[in-house]
């Protein structure tokens, strides 16, 4: 990504693209862009009752929503613009639980090619080092 590219697709691109592209219970899950980076971003889950179950815990449907999302933002910032995908593979770990509470979201694109890509998204509990849960996602190109 060029620092042109960088700065032609940024946070408020993204915001709008959870807007007008994604589904509107997508836009329930409240996905908070934060950054964009030259291989990824970071993105917060605000703390959202709606997504925790019994216990307090975050469900590992709304985590692997977010990591399906985030990656689709992230490739669209990277490639300067939207690009329509289909998600081919996604593995989804979950290492501890991720508790109620906001939770961070970083994003790392580990390969961009002309049809296919791939990228890893790490959970953490905001203001926490450790990971809860990773998800390494595939996705196809449509458009060639």
């Amino acid at each position: 990504m060029t620092e042109s590219d960088e700065q032609s697709f940024g946070v408020p691109e993204m915001q709008a693209l959870l807007t007008e592209m994604f589904a509107p219970w997508i836009q329930l899950l409240q996905i908070k862009p934060i950054e964009v980076t030259t291989q990824g971003g970071r993105f917060e889950l605000p703390e959202n009752a709606d997504l925790s179950r019994e216990g307090g815990i975050i469900c590992g449907q709304a985590v692997a929503a977010v990591a399906d999302t985030v990656g689709v933002l992230c490739l669209s910032a990277h490639n300067g613009r939207f690009r329509q995908v289909t998600t081919v593979d996604m593995t989804t770990h979950f290492l501890r639980p991720l508790m109620k509470g906001a939770v961070e979201a970083e994003v790392t694109i580990l390969s961009n090619g002309r049809r296919m890509a791939t990228l890893r998204v790490d959970f953490r509990q905001t203001g926490k080092d450790k990971i809860c849960a990773g998800a390494t996602c595939a996705y196809a190109y449509l458009d060639g």
